[in-house]
């Protein structure tokens, strides 16, 4: 394994999952979800940690950025392996590929009930209601073509500037 390579691989993945995740909740929370999370009926706070209680909040705030860079790493070193087949390809197949393979592994297919997610779809309480399903798909769906575009382009070979013939 090229140790320099999987290292810069890494970094490049870390950032992009932090910047991506972030900017997505930034975009998607205020548009879509927020009334979910604090206000007058909070169905996401009845099973998460919300701003709207502040004894649970600081857990939160204190590992966010710890979590989305393990989860930045998890993802650099489970897509690594694939790195010189992905380069391969073409960009916008690359990031398609990335992008559904995010996507549906990692959240729609995921055997996890939360919502958004199939398992969502079958397990949580009638509360979570198939307009809350709907809603955080853009999210999800920014995040995971947003999250792509920087895989894909981690993977790009840096354009080498053409020596003038002497």
């Amino acid at each position: 394994m090229n140790t320099k390579r999987f290292a810069i691989f890494v970094a490049k993945i870390i950032a992009a999952q932090v910047t991506t995740y972030f900017l997505a909740g930034v975009v998607f929370y205020p548009l879509l979800t927020k009334p979910y999370y604090v206000g007058p009926n909070p169905i996401f706070a009845i099973f998460l940690r919300t701003e709207a209680d502040q004894a649970l909040w600081p857990h939160v705030v204190n590992w966010f950025l710890p979590a989305e860079i393990l989860r930045g790493f998890l993802i650099a070193a489970v897509f690594y392996p694939l790195y010189d087949v992905l380069k391969g390809w073409p960009f916008l197949k690359r990031l398609f590929y990335v992008a559904s393979l995010y996507l549906v592994l990692g959240f729609w297919a995921a055997s996890v009930p939360a919502p958004g997610t199939i398992e969502g779809m079958v397990f949580m309480r009638p509360f979570i209601t198939p307009e809350v399903h709907l809603r955080v798909q853009p999210e999800m769906i920014l995040q995971s073509l947003a999250l792509a575009l920087f895989i894909a382009g981690a993977m790009m070979e840096p354009k080498m500037p053409a020596h003038p013939v002497s």
